[in-house]
């Protein structure tokens, strides 16, 4: 255990918030959580402030060790505590794994948040050559105005001149009213100064306009018409010579150029600034950003041309980043030969960064620094390609480990990372928790139980996660019953999956009955639903009715809870036995024999165009409906004793099965490419951005014919779209129904859309409108069976069950309508999935 009481305090809390404040001092008492502690709570479903807290008060004694563990995981982690693990691994780590930035780079999987975050981080990561890529990466102009200024910025501090910068920069100077989102003082400056550099002739010719934000233009004119860079740059380099008093020290700064007038400093004064700086290092100046700017020409020839040792490896820590990997490696070969001619070599050798002096012990294959050199060539090499490849790490990190921490160590690779397992010795909770994993067997489960009180409450979690491998045994819903009042989300999920793990008859009612508690939210609700439906709830219907009763969700228009309520009711099971005499074969007395197969397929082949194309799964499904129908025609004065629901059901569940096989594949893969994720993650699903994910669902559900779709639900369109924007390999996406489908096709198949989601599932054999109609037909039948389910489907009503086969006839045509389309689509052909 730890020796630390605050970290056993943070441990034995059961509070989240209370947790946050205790980590929150850890750092300001210099008190750390070791590697092996933290990387095993990471792997914890927390939520991401927690995770990243722990990131925050994390260190390790050695700091390559430290750099190894957050450079290797950082694509393990939620954007939000990607970013941040960047922002800790640039400020306190050497940066000697810098190259390890390039796989995130060029990843179509990095939203824009961790490419902002890279690009902000430029100078620790991969440097010119990085941005070089993230301002020629292909529909950056789609990406947000905050990210556009910041590539303007560090574009500018690279000496980048990119001409589609520029066209954004003008766009935003000319329009500043175009991005009401984001207020123009916080991002014109950005675009100002782009502007100023590489366009100053354009800029000069602008005329100025009023309002509000015509001051941008006369700051503009001001800087412009007060132009003297070569006056200040003659004062400048008339201080050689001098003795840097406190006045000499304000003039250097005061007659250096500004940042977007660096390009008219030449090779003798960007020397004379080196040595300067070298002889005395002040803080205002000894630093990177005093030299941006400054062109990579004059910047490689200074370091070629400088023969002051100490001016060289000032100018080189400094101004490494600025070049590409090419100058770098010619940069890092003369600082061998500089080190080699100079008195005090080991002196100097200190005073250079870690990631430019590792690359001088690279001698050799078994040394740790050798390792790092051999990776980085081919992660550069792969970048170069513009293909991402994965970081495996060197290991460094896991050697940290002491061995009282192994079997917990071992635990946690099994458990929450996918890691071959293998049984443990020993008689502790670790143990005994790993081995339970392994073969779970009932008579386990008290002592583990009895070994879990005594853990700190951190690790019950782990404990409620194993009792989900005990399938089968009651005594472990059992256990579980202990934490259901908890109010923390992360513990109620983790029972929920357990439940859903253990799949009794108990446990599947306590997962019905979680749907009522006042502990639970919505959204984990909803996450029930789910997986409720991966299981036989034949025998819970009951319970499920009683729920949707409980919940007393009919009367509300809520789209959340109108989502939770079509995801119970489609929960619901239509049992045709005991409901009227159509259980078992055909009623006596009527005439007629029980049709075959033969005859159900030759009724359905008149009824729907291309029966004949459709899979055995589908076909089965539709005899069923049109036998059942048959049955219905036989008795009829005897209807009121039928609930009708069973073959509007299973003409829904032959579409939803049609759809799966059609289009599910096809969807899937534009999803795994990470195309529909960068587009989404620009309108802001991703961080998520609630105001942002508003304005795009409102315009979807005011456009036109989709306005006219009965209750239309905003709450599942956001949760098919964030579902997208998480989704990571390895995971499996479902579109999950007939709705999901047509708000699918509404987003991303209509031909114009103002957020640039047009055409990106590209349907040809429908219009505009045509499609809209089609999805409007889909959302009323998914809700007619939802209602014919929840509510049953009145005898009375029989006469419409011809209209319903005429409804289900013209979905399959239009399916396959959309299907041919397809396959006739450019790069789709060979993804959609033969019936």
């Amino acid at each position: 255990m730890p020796e630390s009481q605050a970290i056993l305090d943070y441990l034995n809390n059961q509070h989240s918030q209370e947790r946050l404040k205790i980590l929150g001092g850890l750092r300001a008492k210099e008190e750390w959580f070791p590697i092996s502690l933290a990387s095993d709570l990471l792997r914890l479903k927390l939520h991401h402030e927690e995770h990243i807290a722990i990131l925050h008060a994390t260190q390790s004694k050695q700091r390559l060790v430290f750099e190894d563990y957050i450079t290797s995981q950082i694509g393990n982690w939620d954007q939000n505590v990607a970013a941040a693990a960047l922002w800790e691994w640039a400020l306190r780590s050497d940066c000697i794994m810098w190259h390890r930035t390039l796989p995130l780079c060029t990843s179509p999987l990095s939203t824009q948040r961790i490419r902002y975050t890279l690009a902000d981080l430029a100078w620790y990561g991969g440097g010119y050559s990085l941005l070089h890529y993230l301002v020629n990466t292909e529909g950056m102009e789609e990406m947000s105005v905050a990210y556009h200024a910041m590539l303007c910025f560090r574009a500018l501090q690279f000496d980048i001149r990119s001409e589609r910068l520029i066209k954004l920069a003008k766009d935003a100077y000319t329009h500043d009213a175009a991005h009401a989102s984001i207020a123009p003082e916080k991002t014109m400056p950005y675009y100002l100064a782009y502007l100023y550099r590489y366009e100053g002739a354009w800029l000069k010719e602008q005329s100025s306009h009023h309002g509000l934000s015509s001051i941008w233009a006369q700051f503009a004119k001001s800087l412009i018409d007060g132009k003297g860079v070569e006056k200040e740059l003659k004062a400048f380099m008339a201080l050689s010579g001098s003795d840097f008093k406190k006045a000499d020290q304000k003039a250097f700064l005061r007659h250096w150029p500004s940042l977007w007038d660096r390009h008219h400093i030449t090779l003798d004064q960007l020397t004379f600034a080196f040595k300067t700086l070298a002889e005395h290092p002040w803080p205002e100046a000894a630093h990177w950003e005093f030299i941006a700017g400054v062109p990579q020409k004059v910047l490689m020839m200074t370091l070629q041309h400088i023969d002051d040792p100490k001016a060289f490896i000032l100018a080189l820590n400094l101004g490494g980043s600025f070049l590409d990997f090419d100058q770098q490696t010619v940069c890092v070969d003369r600082l061998r030969t500089v080190l080699q001619g100079a008195s005090d070599p080991s002196q100097l050798l200190n005073t250079v960064l870690p990631r430019y002096s590792a690359l001088l012990n690279t001698s050799g294959n078994s040394s740790t620094f050798s390792k790092i050199f051999q990776e980085r060539q081919v992660m550069i090499k792969a970048f170069r390609n513009a293909e991402s490849t994965e970081i495996q790490g060197l290991g460094i990190w896991e050697k940290d480990f002491t061995p009282e921490e192994t079997n917990r160590q071992n635990f946690f690779a099994m458990a929450y990372n996918g890691k071959k397992g293998e049984a443990a010795k020993g008689a502790d909770f670790w143990a005994a928790l790993t081995n339970a994993w392994l073969t779970p067997t009932p008579e386990k489960i008290d002592s583990l139980a009895q070994l879990a009180r005594q853990e700190p409450q951190m690790f019950h979690l782990c404990f409620i996660d194993t009792l989900g491998r005990f399938k089968g045994a009651d005594n472990a819903a059992l256990k579980l019953l202990d934490y259901i009042r908890s109010k923390e989300e992360p513990v109620l999920r983790s029972i929920v999956y357990a439940l859903q793990g253990i799949s009794t008859v108990r446990a599947s009612q306590e997962l019905v009955a979680f749907l009522t508690r006042p502990n639970i939210n919505a959204m984990l609700q909803l996450e029930i639903a789910q997986l409720l439906k991966e299981r036989d709830v034949s025998h819970l219907q009951a319970e499920l009715r009683s729920a949707l009763n409980d919940l007393h969700y009919r009367s509300m228009t809520d789209s959340l809870h109108i989502g939770l309520h079509d995801a119970i009711t489609s929960l619901l099971i239509i049992d045709d036995a005991g409901k009227g005499p159509i259980a078992g074969s055909a009623p006596s007395g009527d005439g007629g024999s029980t049709p075959t197969t033969a005859d159900l397929d030759s009724i359905l082949e008149h009824k729907i165009k291309r029966y004949g194309e459709l899979s055995s799964e589908v076909k089965r499904a539709l005899r069923t409906a049109q036998f059942f129908h048959i049955q219905v025609e036989k008795v009829h004065n005897r209807l009121e004793t039928i609930d009708l629901s069973p073959t509007i059901d299973m003409q829904y569940k032959a579409l939803e099965i049609c759809f799966r096989e059609k289009f599910e594949d096809a969807a899937g893969e534009l999803i795994r490419k990470g195309l529909l994720q960068r587009k989404l993650d620009i309108i802001g699903y991703a961080r998520p951005i609630p105001q942002a994910m508003d304005d795009f669902e409102m315009y979807i559900e005011n456009l036109s014919i989709v306005n006219t779709i009965p209750f239309f639900s905003r709450f599942k369109l956001r949760k098919m779209l964030r579902a997208i924007c998480q989704y990571r390999p390895g995971k499996r996406f479902t579109l999950d129904g007939l709705k999901a489908f047509a708000l699918f096709f509404i987003c991303f198949s209509r031909k114009d859309c103002r957020f640039g989601l047009g055409d990106m599932f590209p349907i040809r054999t429908m219009t505009t409108d045509e499609l809209l109609h089609y999805c409007k037909e889909l959302h009323i039948f998914q809700d007619f069976r939802n209602r014919a389910a929840h509510e049953g489907f009145h005898p009375d009503a029989s006469n419409n069950l011809d209209s319903i086969w005429q409804s289900t006839a013209t979905i399959i045509e239009g399916m396959f309508l959309i299907a041919d389309g397809l396959e006739h689509a450019e790069g789709f052909k060979i993804l959609l999935k033969s019936s």
